[in-house]
């Protein structure tokens, strides 16, 4: 089994998205995947699977009271997942320092497990990235969105869980976006694929569809088809340029410089 986390250094920029959508390509091609919906405090899961109820979540199951399997659901294409209880009740009883042994019961019975990990840097986006093979950043193309990255990949160095790449989200491609080859270069991390900024997926999450299943010949779904071919290893990521290694801050600084100096 490999546990693939997504995670981001803020909000609001596609992680459950593309780890929900991704699982369901994987699944649809008949792989044993499990996503797995780890920001307890704003639960997005099941939400956008359109389901109404789930008994048992992740949050019973780092509380103590039940065991993951218990936590297990079924969805479609096959996809299995994990959801996160949408009330902040159970908080207070959810003992974090349980998911990496949580997430590796799930290997007798899974391929891949897709963790949505919290955004940020606080202890449940640390537990999410030590309960995974592999890191995954997902970002989007802008300066505040890279220095969030790179706090991230501090973390991840600290932890000790490997950055396998960068999935840049809700792209324009529009001049003004940083470059991709650019992120790359500063964040020293290769990219694994652009996604655009997609109408039908906006839409898909507001009807409670994954676009995977409600439109899937749009662009979104097909350039999470790069990802999918990577998580598989049927392909890879350019390697990153190399340069002289220097300070995160020193980095940032001096490309957020050269990037508005040139306009």
């Amino acid at each position: 089994m490999k546990s693939i986390a997504f995670t981001s250094g803020k909000g609001g920029v596609g992680k459950t998205t593309i780890a929900l959508n991704l699982g369901l390509l994987l699944a649809a091609q008949g792989r044993r995947v499990t996503v797995v919906d780890a920001d307890l405090q704003m639960a997005n899961l099941g939400i956008l699977l359109g389901v109404d109820s789930t008994p048992i979540t992740l949050n019973n199951v780092l509380s103590g009271d039940n065991t993951i399997k218990d936590a297990v659901y079924a969805g479609p294409k096959g996809l299995k997942y994990v959801p996160a209880g949408l009330s902040s009740d159970s908080l207070n009883k959810v003992d974090y320092s349980k998911l990496p042994e949580t997430m590796r019961a799930l290997s007798a019975d899974n391929e891949f497990v897709l963790i949505d990990s919290p955004p940020g840097l606080g202890e449940d986006a640390r537990a999410a990235a030590k309960a995974a093979d592999e890191l995954i950043i997902v970002m989007t193309p802008e300066p505040s969105s890279l220095a969030d990255a790179l706090k991230v990949k501090i973390m991840s160095e600290r932890i000790g869980t490997q950055i396998k790449g960068i999935v840049l989200n809700m792209s324009y491609g529009d001049k003004s976006e940083i470059n991709p080859r650019d992120l790359s270069t500063v964040m020293e991390v290769p990219i694994i694929a652009v996604l655009p900024d997609d109408r039908e997926v906006r839409r898909s999450n507001a009807l409670q569809q994954p676009v995977v299943l409600r439109a899937p010949k749009s662009a979104f779904v097909k350039a999470l088809g790069v990802v999918a071919r990577f998580v598989l290893g049927e392909s890879a990521p350019a390697a990153p340029p190399t340069k002289q290694r220097k300070g995160i801050g020193a980095s940032l600084m001096a490309f957020i410089r050269r990037l508005f100096g040139k306009r």
